[in-house]
């Protein structure tokens, strides 16, 4: 019995419970009176979601300042969309083809020379890529539908509920965030965070920077392009609009609102960013004035994002009342004083 109850203490910690009631709630969220609007943004929600958290895991945790991920996103719908339409294929067949021929076009395409250059050059080449897939979709504008776009893409069931598509991006953000914090909390994780924080010192270690650097190029391109992939199957039409500034912009500034290098950050700045930017349409040219306002005040009081202000709250109620201050803490690992970092969550 002991044995048992020391197995189950981790899993009874506060941070734990919240996860596993938050679950709850969003599981039972259709069956407690949300409406048909608020499930679709729900849905789109938990599909930038998984956009922005594999994005941070480029950027945040690797280091590696990717500017091209709307392009894997593009791919990954285009692809299992013309797939599922032309050749009238299932959903359920084209979308992990989707999502694993964006990772062999980003592996070999983006990731094979960008990891021969340093710094500006690779996030340079990265927004080339992105930038230089309007006009192939142009190019084949009798599969992709050019400039207008791709109609009547086939959904993933007929007459598609939106409790339905709630509960498909649900699961499928669900994974995505699973497989996520496998990699953090594993040795690719720790292989990237090592590049990127000294990568002299990694390479000492026997870190390969052009191993680990494809290999989170791979696992990003893999579950963005998944995503674009289900975005497509979810509206039944796609764009080359998806590509544009303002979406390269949301996404960017998801991650970063929540907070670089975090687990649960980019989650926060997905649901902020969308559900806020659905709200505030009615504010009109406003809205993303509104937004960006709001980005930019966080930025400036709290460089780490949202997850920089939860540390410090918890910091704050569990700092010893008396005797000195507790150590600074992120996901229960104590962070070295002075180090100004609050955003080390699931590293």
């Amino acid at each position: 019995m002991r044995g048992t109850g020391r197995r189950l203490m981790p899993l009874l910690r506060p941070r734990n419970l919240v996860l596993a009631s938050v679950g709850a709630l969003l599981v039972a969220w259709p069956y407690l009176g949300a409406d048909r609007f608020v499930l679709h943004v729900a849905a789109l929600t938990f599909v930038w979601a998984v956009v922005a958290s594999y994005w941070n895991l480029t950027n945040g945790f690797a280091g590696i300042t990717s500017l091209g991920n709307m392009g894997f996103f593009a791919i990954g719908a285009y692809t299992s969309a013309v797939l599922a339409k032309e050749l009238d294929l299932t959903p359920w067949a084209t979308m992990p083809v989707g999502a694993l021929a964006t990772m062999a076009l980003v592996t070999v395409l983006v990731g094979l020379p960008v990891l021969r250059l340093r710094g500006i050059y690779i996030a340079l080449l990265t927004l080339a890529f992105a930038d230089a897939l309007p006009s192939v979709i142009t190019i084949f504008r009798a599969w992709t539908g050019g400039g207008i776009g791709l109609l009547g893409i086939p959904e993933l069931l007929e007459d598609l509920e939106k409790w339905q598509a709630y509960y498909f991006a649900l699961a499928f953000f669900a994974v995505a965030q699973a497989a996520l914090v496998l990699v953090v909390r594993g040795a690719p994780g720790l292989a990237f965070v090592a590049l990127r924080d000294s990568e002299p010192f990694a390479q000492a270690l026997g870190v390969d920077r052009f191993k680990e650097g494809l290999r989170v190029f791979a696992i990003s391109a893999f579950f963005t392009g998944f995503a674009g992939a289900l975005y497509a199957h979810l509206l039944g039409q796609i764009s080359p609009a998806m590509l544009g500034i303002e979406q390269f912009l949301m996404v960017i500034s998801m991650w970063m609102l929540g907070g670089a290098g975090t687990l649960l950050g980019p989650v926060l700045g997905a649901a902020i960013i969308t559900f806020g930017n659905e709200y505030l349409r009615v504010a009109g040219s406003l809205r993303l004035g509104l937004l960006g306002l709001a980005i930019v005040i966080t930025v400036l009081f709290f460089p780490g994002g949202i997850m920089q202000l939860v540390g410090r709250a918890r910091g704050f109620l569990t700092r010893p009342r008396r005797g000195g201050s507790a150590p600074d803490t992120v996901d229960g690992a104590a962070l070295p004083v002075g180090s100004g970092s609050e955003t080390g969550e699931g590293r």
